[in-house]
């Protein structure tokens, strides 16, 4: 069991490898982001300040929910467009463009051709207590 501390409110949660912050905190959040859509819904053109005041959510989170891809600036008089962590053009939400992820996809699909697994299955062999090891791992460690 993964322990760590909650970033927002500093309690020790038991990390579930998906969510990083105690479930107090996450469902804090997540209720504070319907306050947000639910506004949002009745006032399409407002600004984030206008968001702010009106549901008392703290500027930076709405912000990050804008990063997270959860609330689109594209449509809406936001007054706050997020940028391309990678080239820096502002982006309605998100964390990267369209054109800088098709070019991380396109890295990561040139990198998986150059690393294709051999044809042959991999050799497996046990130790004296039975458990399984790769073949390549017990060749490294005998050279």
């Amino acid at each position: 069991m993964d322990l760590r501390n909650c970033p927002r409110c500093g309690k020790i949660f038991a990390y579930d490898g998906k969510s990083k912050m105690c479930n107090v905190c996450k469902n804090d959040e997540e209720n504070q982001f319907q306050k947000v859509k639910d506004f949002l819904w009745d006032n399409p053109n407002a600004t984030i300040e206008e968001v702010h005041l009106a549901t008392e959510v703290d500027r930076d989170l709405i912000i990050k929910f804008v990063r997270e891809g959860r609330l689109l600036a594209e449509g809406l008089s936001f007054d706050f467009m997020v940028d391309c962590e990678r080239c820096g053009i502002p982006i309605p939400s998100g964390r990267y463009c369209e054109k800088c992820q098709e070019t991380l996809i396109e890295g990561f699909h040139v990198n998986y051709d150059r690393k294709k697994r051999p044809e042959k299955a991999v050799q497996r062999r046990y130790d004296s207590k039975g458990k399984m090891y790769l073949q390549d791992r017990i060749e490294k460690r005998n050279q």
